[in-house]
C-alpha cells in the first residue's frame, strides 16, 4: 500500500498528538505497536492496551505539545517538538516505523535535555502504575524518581552554567 506523506497516520499522529486526543493517537497505530521508551531500555510497552496508558499517561502531564520537524519516507519517519512538563521544556524526535497497511508500528522515543526527561519519568512512573491499579508502585515510583528530577534541574539551572565562566 502506498501512502502519501501529508495523508499519513503520522499526520494524525502529530495533530492527535497537539490536540491531546489519546483515540486519536490510537487510530494511527498498529495492534503490533512497540514503543521503546528513553526512560528504560528494558521493558518496551507493546500491544494497544500498554500503549495506550503510556500515551494517557504522557498527553495528561504535558502541554503546549507542538510538532515542528517531519522528514522520512512512506515507511520511516522521524519526528520533532517541543513541550513543557510544568515549567520545564523539552524537545523530543521520535522514529517512527510504518507497517504494511501504512500504520504506526514501531516507535523509539528521545527526549532531551536531562532535566526534562527526568521530569517526565518522575510525572509518568507514578501515573502509570496508578492506572495499573499498583497504588504502592506509584509511591515507590515517586520517591525514586522526584530526587533525580531535582538533582538534574539543579544541575542544569546551578552547576552547569558555571561550566562557561572563564
Amino acid at each position: 500500500m502506498s501512502v502519501h506523506i501529508q495523508d499519513s497516520p503520522v499526520r494524525a499522529y502529530r495533530e492527535a498528538g497537539e490536540a491531546k486526543n489519546v483515540d486519536a493517537v490510537m487510530a494511527t497505530l498498529s495492534p503490533r505497536v512497540s514503543f521503546h521508551s528513553p526512560l528504560t531500555g528494558s521493558a518496551p510497552f507493546e500491544g494497544h492496551a500498554r500503549v495506550r496508558d503510556l500515551f494517557a499517561a504522557a498527553l495528561g502531564a504535558l502541554s503546549d505539545l507542538r510538532y515542528h520537524t517531519d522528514v522520512g519516507d512512506e515507511r520511516t519517519r522521524m519526528v520533532a517538538a517541543d513541550a513543557r512538563l510544568g515549567s520545564q521544556r523539552l524537545e523530543e524526535s521520535a522514529l517512527l516505523r510504518l507497517d504494511e497497511h501504512g500504520l504506526i508500528e514501531d516507535i523509539t522515543l528521545w527526549i532531551r535535555p536531562l532535566p526534562g526527561l527526568t521530569a517526565l519519568m518522575a510525572a509518568l512512573g507514578p501515573r502509570l502504575a496508578r492506572a495499573g491499579g499498583k497504588p504502592g508502585l506509584a509511591v515507590l515510583m515517586a520517591a525514586a524518581t522526584q530526587p533525580l528530577a531535582a538533582m538534574t534541574r539543579l544541575g542544569d539551572r546551578t552547576l552547569v552554567p558555571l561550566l562557561n565562566r572563564p
